[in-house]
């Protein structure tokens, strides 16, 4: 049964482990909507309720993962978190929603940034700059060190994600997510792949396929399935391409992330599921 939905000016003695319950339950009723109509109003309740709860102080040190179909990710240097989950639609494709947690230390306070998902075109995508108002979407499995910069009001990060593109393809993209005081920014000429000019990486794929896009901790580096067509006269529709047992790489090199093909990759004995698609304990199929 669900908890009747607690007012925006809630009692000062209602417990930020109270309104995470109640988060539970929000989230499962959109899960559970039987259309899209009702599973984004479903949603946008949900959505509001979550913002009310990162207001509070105290919920940068309090863990959300007991919410679920969605991921809590905190960066390795504990400056930022990273609240993100998606809503599927009735014609496979996905609504994504993001949150962004970290410590101003110009104003004394935690803020909360919400990514506005906007216009999406695939088209290009991957030479555009984003920011929190105009946010592409994906639902991110992973923060990974940055090797770009860090000054005392900016910060740079590297952030794995994931798209169910639509009924035919999904995504798996490397972006370079940068937080400063004044706002979020999405993509960075840091690249070096046969494909130029680009501002973040997207691999493009069949949609009932499984891809491994991944961060190799021991070599440094970002490891990724080499894909191919089905059959050779389909080699330009990418929802037809699927991934072999070989590998390339993203390296870091003289400050970009350089493309390395056919790297040696060491298969682990047990399926690690960061490494296939979509993340298993987040089951956005």
């Amino acid at each position: 049964m669900l908890i009747p939905t607690l007012s925006m000016g809630m009692d000062k003695d209602v417990t930020l482990k109270a309104k995470i319950r109640q988060l539970v339950e929000l989230r499962l009723k959109t899960i559970r909507a039987p259309n899209d109509e009702k599973r984004m109003a479903a949603d946008e309740e949900f959505r509001s309720f979550l913002r009310d709860a990162l207001n509070d102080p105290r919920s940068f040190k309090e863990a959300f993962d007991t919410i679920p179909q969605l991921a809590d990710l905190r960066s390795g240097d504990d400056f930022f978190r990273l609240i993100n989950w998606n809503v599927p639609m009735d014609d496979q494709t996905h609504k994504y929603r993001c949150f962004i947690q970290f410590y101003d230390k110009k104003e004394k306070t935690y803020r909360v940034v919400e990514l506005k998902q906007g216009y999406r075109d695939l088209e290009g995508e991957n030479r555009k700059i984003f920011n929190e108002k105009d946010w592409y979407g994906a639902l991110y499995y992973k923060i990974i060190p940055s090797k770009t910069w860090k000054t005392g009001s900016k910060r740079t990060y590297i952030v794995l994600g994931w798209d169910g593109h639509d009924e035919f393809s999904n995504l798996k993209v490397v972006d370079v997510l940068t937080i400063s005081n004044k706002n979020i920014r999405f993509g960075a000429d840091i690249f070096d792949t046969p494909e130029k000019n680009i501002k973040r990486f997207i691999i493009e794929y069949k949609s009932d396929a499984s891809v491994s896009l991944n961060y190799d901790e021991s070599k440094k580096r970002i490891v990724f399935n080499q894909l191919v067509p089905l059959q050779p006269d389909l080699a330009d529709m990418r929802e037809f391409y699927i991934p072999v047992m070989q590998f390339d790489a993203l390296e870091w090199k003289n400050r970009k992330w350089r493309f390395e093909e056919d790297v040696n990759v060491k298969m682990k004995s047990k399926v690690d599921t960061e490494y296939n698609d979509p993340p298993e304990s987040q089951n956005i199929r």
